[in-house]
């Protein structure tokens, strides 16, 4: 009903959070970023650089902060 007859495709995404440092100096400056990749492909190509793709990163928010977000503007 909701699509009013057009197809419909379902696209299963694999969100991830990693820390890492935006070390520009020694000095370690911690961030979180968020990554997603398809997650029906083959092992060897999810982990290809081409087919991760970046989403958000911040040095403030929580990672349970920013996946909300992201889950929001998915819906």
């Amino acid at each position: 009903e909701k699509a009013q007859g057009k197809r419909v495709l379902s696209l299963p995404l694999w969100l991830y959070c990693d820390d890492t440092s935006g070390n520009t100096s020694k000095k370690w400056n911690k961030h979180n970023s968020i990554l997603l990749t398809l997650a029906g492909l083959p092992r060897q190509l999810a982990q290809l650089l081409y087919n991760i793709h970046f989403v958000s990163t911040s040095n403030i928010a929580s990672p349970l902060e920013m996946m909300e977000y992201v889950a929001k503007m998915l819906r």
